[in-house]
């Protein structure tokens, strides 16, 4: 008995490996990264990293995040049927192969999972309660709203180079991000007995645990503030709204049974609603990287560059180089030339503070510095 429960519990975990979303969401993570190398190669000639650092480094983070919605979901006993987690990767395939990163938030895949299920004919799909679908909804949603607020910590993002609508060259800056998050659950089996209080919402008499990839991911685009600070607020937002889906989650453990229905749009139009409001509220203010008389505005730093080195941050305002003004990119890398081999950058920071920083410079380093600007003298490119 305890080899068979032992058999069952590590077949459980390493279907995890052989789940397809977990391979759809490992290779939309290297799309997104080909599309940002592309773009930026196209509209720079340069890149701001390799494909890899878009998959790498949100391996440990989603891994982190899936421990903890793992415990809460064993703690508090939650089975969904194996039909449901079928249809939620089915939804989740259609999803990115539409909008990639910006339509892969859980409450899209689960929400629109669930009215699926709940609409396919009866005998097509073992019924499952909407209860756990919308605390895994609500918890889904908060984890995504955290994901976005620490991206506010880095300042490392892909730059834009765009026509605005009147013809002008303009900056920006894009996040996209998609993490794959694996989740401890319940199905009905033959592993462990379902008695008694837990689990909370049994399905079947037996149980068994399966070890569950799935995605979160958002994208956001940035033309009229920084990226650091339009992520942190949008995250902010998220987070409350997760709280709101789990206030409805309890309103609806509460009152009759379907009152599962409104929670659940209000979760996928609210969501849809606070990714309009992101989008329409950057377009409206003012542009923030534009060729200015006072300086040349950065765009990005590349890293492990001179610029980088220095503590040269995007959105700063490099104003003189060698003591000399600069007004354009061109006389940036004219008066660069003057000590080839010392660099001593004027720059005014987000907050309007001036500053100098210095650096030698070696034979083998970025010549220009590895700051990438506007370039408002070039044909833009069409490809996004």
């Amino acid at each position: 008995m305890m080899d068979h429960w032992f058999i069952d519990l590590l077949m459980g975990i390493g279907s995890f490996f052989i789940h397809p979303l977990t391979y759809i969401g490992l290779l939309a993570m290297v799309w997104i990264g080909y599309r940002r190398l592309k773009r930026e190669r196209k509209m720079f000639h340069t890149s701001t990293g390799p494909v890899g650092k878009d998959v790498f480094h949100r391996l440990l983070p989603g891994v982190l995040a899936g421990i903890v919605l793992s415990v809460a979901a064993v703690a508090s006993g939650i089975v969904l049927t194996p039909e449901f987690l079928l249809i939620t990767t089915v939804t989740y395939l259609v999803l990115i192969v539409i909008g990639g990163a910006g339509f892969a938030s859980p409450a899209y895949a689960l929400g629109l999972a669930f009215l699926l299920s709940y609409l396919l004919p009866s005998g097509w799909t073992t019924p499952v309660d909407p209860l756990p679908v919308l605390m895994f909804i609500a918890a889904f949603v908060l984890v995504e709203g955290v994901f976005m607020h620490t991206q506010s910590k880095r300042e490392q993002y892909s730059p834009l180079r765009l026509r605005s609508k009147r013809g002008k060259w303009i900056g920006g800056q894009r996040l996209d991000r998609m993490w794959l998050v694996p989740v401890c659950l319940f199905i009905p089996g033959d592993t462990f007995p379902a008695e008694g209080w837990w689990p909370l919402f049994p399905v079947a008499e037996d149980i068994s645990l399966l070890l569950v990839p799935f995605l979160v991911g958002f994208r956001l685009t940035a033309v009229g503030q920084l990226m650091r600070i339009k992520v942190k607020e949008a995250g902010t937002r998220v987070i409350g709204f997760g709280v709101l889906v789990a206030i409805g989650t309890v309103i609806f453990m509460l009152l009759s049974e379907w009152t599962w229905l409104p929670v659940l749009l209000v979760a996928i139009l609210g969501r849809v609603l606070l990714q309009v409001y992101e989008y329409v509220s950057d377009r409206l203010k003012d542009h923030y990287f534009v060729p200015r008389n006072e300086g040349v505005i950065i765009l990005s730093v590349l890293p492990g560059s001179p610029g980088e080195k220095m503590g040269l941050l995007p959105g700063e305002m490099v104003t003189k180089v060698h003591g000399d003004p600069v007004h354009t990119e061109w006389s940036f890398y004219q008066a660069l030339q003057i000590n080839p081999a010392y660099g001593r950058i004027e720059v005014i920071d987000a907050n309007g503070e001036r500053r100098v920083e210095k650096a030698a410079l070696y034979d083998n380093q970025h010549h220009e510095l590895g700051l990438l600007f506007l370039h408002p003298h070039e044909e833009q490119w069409q490809g996004e």
